[in-house]
């Protein structure tokens, strides 16, 4: 009888965070490492936005200042693109201390237990670069506003040019550093059957033809899908249907991390989204990216298509 009640209350639990749009990631040790966004709920319409008024905390991101005073979503709080993407170590555009950018956040509304919602212009970079930073960070429910702004504005809905000071919000980091890919693990997944090393650059940066470092080319191993691919010509992301198959000859066979890279942390993000959506739970983001392989003297570097 009690294992019987055990296996319900774990049923229960299972329904309970579907319905909150959450789910449980699994750690590498089989047991449960975190909660976050359902695949499912991360991508959400100007409709979803606006059915919960009041109820999520919604931050603009990339836009300038004078951009968000223009108009923006009633009730956004627009963020310093500065909080996400700073020099740290020589190194350009990576997050700088995760409980700074914490506190700069919880300044700006951020709370545990409100839901937060992420929109940029409409190229879906800084609001992508967000949400990555606010599951590395340790918010548990984070969904992104698909093509931004400007679906906002195309969908008819309300535009705001109110501008009103935040609440400040309740918020402790809680790291997910699995999140993260360093440096010296990338160089160790670089001869890994199940890992793949995604590079989500044009491929003239691949290639090494365009060369926007110390040194052009690519990490050897990496495979090279544009983060353009993501997107339809109305700057959605594609149908999960649409984006498996953009994915699908990369991630056949294996069954290890997916870590992202670009420039600088911004297209990457961009296909970090993409992968969450299509449930692939162990994705990570090379913040770094090139802009610190691509400078460091110690990095195998490879040039061409392959």
């Amino acid at each position: 009888m009690k294992k019987q009640l055990i296996v319900i209350a774990g049923a229960v639990v299972v329904v309970a965070a579907i319905v909150v749009g959450v789910v449980f990631a699994v750690g590498r040790g089989g047991s449960p490492a975190y909660v976050r966004t359902a695949p499912e709920d991360i991508l959400v319409s100007p409709a979803w936005v606006q059915e919960r008024t009041g109820e999520v905390t919604v931050f603009d991101i990339g836009r300038s200042f004078d951009a968000f005073s223009e108009g923006h979503v009633p009730g956004a709080t627009w963020v310093d693109r500065s909080i996400i993407a700073a020099t740290v170590d020589g190194v350009s555009s990576v997050l700088p201390d995760p409980a700074v950018v914490a506190a700069d956040l919880e300044e700006l509304g951020l709370r545990s237990d409100t839901p937060v919602v992420v929109y940029d212009a409409g190229a879906g970079t800084w609001s992508s670069r967000l949400f990555w930073a606010l599951e590395y960070i340790g918010h548990e429910q984070v969904h992104l506003l698909d093509g931004g702004f400007a679906n906002w504005q195309g969908s008819g809905a309300e535009v705001s040019t109110e501008i009103g000071l935040p609440e400040r919000g309740e918020f402790t980091a809680s790291v997910r550093h699995s999140l993260l890919a360093s440096f010296e693990e990338v160089v160790g997944f670089i001869d890994s059957d199940s890992a793949l090393i995604l590079d989500a650059r044009s491929p003239d940066e691949f290639a090494g033809t365009d060369v926007r470092a110390a040194r052009g080319g690519h990490i050897p191993g990496s495979v090279n899908i544009d983060w353009v691919n993501n997107s339809g010509e109305d700057g959605l992301f594609l149908t999960i249907e649409q984006l498996a198959a953009v994915y699908r000859d990369a991630l056949d066979g294996r069954n290890g991390p997916a870590i992202t890279l670009c420039q600088g942390g911004f297209r990457a993000a961009h296909s970090y989204v993409a992968l969450r959506v299509l449930g692939h739970e162990d994705a990570r983001m090379y913040d770094g990216s090139w802009s610190e392989w691509g400078n460091r003297e110690d990095s195998p570097i490879t040039q061409g298509d392959a």
